[in-house]
Formats: C-alpha cells, sequence, structure tokens
C-alpha cells in the first residue's frame, strides 16, 4: 500500500491554471493581516480578537464555536458584545470598524 506522500500531482499550464493564480493573486492583495500576536488592542477580549480574526477569514459560525469550544449560543452574545462595543448593527459594519480601529 502506497502512503500519501508517495503520490504526485503534475499541473500542466492552462488557462484554468492561469485564472486560479490570477483570483489567487487578487485575494492576497485584497486581504487584511491576522494578528497572531499576543497584543490585544485596547478594550478588546482575546476572546473578541480571536472571534474577529475567524470572522475576517470567512469561518463559519459553527466552526468558530467548535474551535473556540462554546455553543453557538454563546458565539452569538460574543458577536452582540462586539456590535455593541463597536457601535454596529450589522457584522459588515463591525469589520469596518474593527478594521478601522486595529482589532484585526
Amino acid at each position: 500500500m502506497r502512503t500519501p506522500s508517495a503520490y504526485l500531482l503534475m499541473v500542466h499550464p492552462s488557462s484554468l491554471l492561469s485564472a486560479l493564480t490570477g483570483l489567487f493573486e487578487t485575494s492576497w492583495r485584497a486581504a487584511l493581516p491576522m494578528h497572531l500576536s499576543d497584543h490585544v488592542p485596547y478594550g478588546l477580549q482575546p476572546t473578541h480578537r480571536r472571534i474577529l480574526e475567524l470572522l475576517s477569514a470567512g469561518v463559519t459560525d459553527e466552526t468558530i464555536a467548535e474551535l473556540l469550544g462554546i455553543s453557538r449560543r454563546t458565539l452569538s452574545r460574543h458577536v452582540e458584545t462586539i456590535n455593541t462595543r463597536a457601535g454596529s448593527v450589522t457584522r459588515f459594519q463591525m469589520a469596518l470598524y474593527a478594521a478601522r480601529n486595529g482589532w484585526i
């Protein structure tokens, strides 16, 4: 039986590969950095910062709750607290506030 490392993938130049490369480059340029240091912006709990980072990476609520070891209801309460702190109503507004104020 072969181990997974024994398999090779050959990628040949094609229009699909060019399109995927272009998509990656565009996404990379538009991406925001994730702050992986221990520094937490003033007034922001480490859990809230982690939630914002995961949301900004496109992780689903279900997965975030699982990663943090909390229920979806608890996650919803955390998101509501962050929204209140940011003075926002929607997640989009919350994300803009977080990005502009160095939370993410």
